[in-house]
């Protein structure tokens, strides 16, 4: 969707109007206009903002819609399970306003933005209004004013007292070394005196409780220094209230208002914020490569990966959250550096993409899927650099044929995928993972091999009337069937998990059950796959999928967790979850692969 605001037929942004500019979209401000007003319950717009392709003039007050729409997209947040207070935080504030004051030096940049395009605006409130439990402007504006309320009391505050929010709010976090951190909060303002009287307010009201400031001149701007980190320091400039954890976190902004390198002309931050979405509501970036820095080692040492390379060759990673016309995007760039990595790495993420066939084998009924490729690899290359650390483990997988000449890696094709479907018995979920084999019989072998070995059997526990025990592990047995003219084996008895599998063409498939085995032969025989149902189809349109795809089908997975309930709580649960979830469709996610970065989306399917 485009960043332009919405034309009419009557009126249009103001001739003289610059890029970045807002004007009103409240009928009531154009004189001459007969446009409708919005529907009873719904949020009203306020303000509208162009991108370059036009320009608008500022809006004669301070802007209050878009800090509604911002409570009420987190709200729509804390229904999906993303987060809790802090997801409101994360809607709020960010522009060059804010950046062209945040140090180069930051390690972690979160901004977002109470006055986005027109566009994140109208979105929102469509969005706002598929879930009813929200209410309506006045309902919202009246639970945040309680909120703030709660927040501010204890100081003596109260949300009357932070009418100066402006439109834009960031946070930055520069960690110097293990043992130290700072960091601040920037807060723009539409009236600069009321929240120099607020600062002064909430000091009387620290002070109330023991707290002691003194003041102190940094380059012609005024700090409120705190005597302890227990309580920040902060000052205001140039329009925006800085909240820091010491006196140098706020003399650092300070510093860069005045003419030093802020994080807004950092070259890594400008290739990886560039490389998101423009029109969003809020971005974070983390600076990756100074944070290996400081915490490489202990990372490295733990085998934390990016799923294709290691952390050494990543350089930054970009995170933005946006409104679209049918659900809410939240956005992932990572990006690398070419030098640090490795040809296998290099050559995994410059991959050919190609359909993952193994998608046509996932049956219509599945909660929920994953499937990735290109992962080959991205294994053997995780695997080398374990076995090349940890000898014991290097010849533990050659044991287990995992490794070696003929070993399982050089089967795969790359393609895997994961499903999940519902299931008959006391556990109501079950599920298989596919591999993609390019020697089926030499994989068929593996599986024989490794999986019957492997300790299924139940375990028993019986105590004589002498006080001693005995621990019993029952042998599992195995059995085969032919089912569509597929063998599959499958734990006939003994086991503590009926585990299944069996190769279907090039496919190893391994089920938590035969029953779940059966039905993908089943899918491959011709019955439903997922891959021609329309919600399916319909809510992965809006991610990439050409190396990977995560699809949850949310309406489903809340039915088989509403069958878990007695009756007579199942009423209880569908007040209080099932009418908060009912306008989410699916969960989805996607990822792209480029020479030098990684695009995920993780897309809130609201239809």
């Amino acid at each position: 969707m485009s960043d332009q605001p919405p034309n009419d037929d009557t009126a249009g942004p103001p001739v003289d109007a610059k890029p970045g500019d807002t004007w009103s979209l409240d009928p009531r401000s154009r004189s001459g206009d007969s446009f409708a007003g919005p529907p009873e319950g719904a949020l009203s717009v306020t303000v509208a903002e162009v991108t370059e392709g036009g320009g608008v003039a500022p809006p004669p007050a301070p802007r209050r819609g878009l800090k509604v729409a911002g409570v009420a997209l987190a709200a729509v947040l804390v229904l999906a399970g993303v987060a809790g207070a802090a997801a409101f935080m994360l809607l709020r504030g960010s522009s060059e306003a804010i950046l062209g004051k945040v140090p180069s030096s930051a390690d972690v940049v979160v901004t977002a933005n109470l006055d986005p395009a027109a566009s994140q605006k109208m979105n929102l409130l469509h969005i706002a209004s598929r879930f009813p439990a929200l209410g309506g402007q006045d309902q919202i504006r009246q639970q945040l004013n309680q909120t703030l309320d709660g927040l501010l009391r204890d100081v003596g505050m109260s949300h009357e007292d932070v009418q100066w929010v402006g439109s834009e709010v960031g946070l930055y976090v520069d960690v110097k070394s293990t043992q130290e951190t700072s960091y601040a909060i920037l807060i723009a303002t539409d009236d600069q005196s009321a929240a120099a009287a607020s600062l002064q307010k909430f000091r009387a009201g620290l002070e109330s409780q023991g707290a002691t400031f003194h003041s102190s001149d940094h380059d012609g701007a005024q700090i409120t220094v705190s005597a302890t980190t227990d309580h920040p320091s902060f000052a205001i400039v140039d329009g925006v209230v800085v909240l820091g954890s010491d006196e140098g976190a706020v003399a650092a902004v300070i510093d860069t208002a005045h003419g030093g390198p802020s994080i807004a002309d950092d070259a890594t931050f400008q290739r990886v914020t560039g490389a998101l979405p423009q029109s969003r509501l809020g971005v974070a970036f983390v600076d990756t490569a100074q944070l290996l820095g400081t915490f490489g080692d202990v990372l490295g040492a733990a085998g934390v990966t990016t799923g294709v390379t290691s952390l050494d060759a990543l350089d930054g990673v970009g995170v933005s959250l946006s409104a679209e016309s049918n659900g809410l995007a939240l956005d992932t760039v990572m990006m690398y550096d070419d030098a640090k990595l490795s040809d296998v790495q290099r050559q995994t993420l410059s991959a050919a993409d190609h359909p993952n066939e193994l998608i046509e084998l996932v049956p219509d009924d599945a909660l929920g899927m994953y499937a990735v490729e290109h992962l080959d690899a991205a294994i053997a290359d995780q695997v080398g650099r374990i076995a090349a650390s940890d000898p014991q483990a290097d010849q533990e997988l050659k044991r287990l044929s995992v490794t070696g000449p003929g070993g399982l890696l050089s089967q795969l094709t790359g393609d895997v995928a994961a499903a999940a479907s519902p299931e008959q018995g006391t556990i109501p979920v079950g599920g298989v993972l596919m591999v993609g084999t390019n020697d089926p019989a030499a994989t068929s072998k593996w599986l024989d091999d490794t999986l019957q070995t492997l300790p299924l059997g139940a375990t028993a526990a019986s105590c004589s009337s002498n006080g001693g025990c005995r621990i019993t592990h029952e042998t599992t047995r195995w059995a085969t069937e032919s089912h569509g003219g597929v063998t599959v084996t499958y734990a006939s008895s003994g086991a503590a998990l009926p585990v299944a599998y069996a190769v279907i063409g090039d496919v190893a498939v391994v089920g938590s059950s035969r029953a779940q085995v059966e039905h993908v032969i089943d899918v491959h025989a011709g019955g439903p796959a997922i891959s021609a149902a329309a919600r399916f189809t319909s809510a992965t349109a809006s991610v990439p999928t050409d190396d990977g795809v995560l699809y949850l089908d949310v309406p489903a997975i809340v039915n088989v967790v509403r069958g878990q309930f007695p009756p007579a709580e199942v009423a209880t649960f569908d007040n209080e979850i099932g009418r908060s979830l009912k306008p989410i469709e699916a969960v989805v996610a996607g990822t792209k692969n480029e020479p030098d970065l990684q695009r995920t989306r993780v897309f809130i399917w609201i239809p």
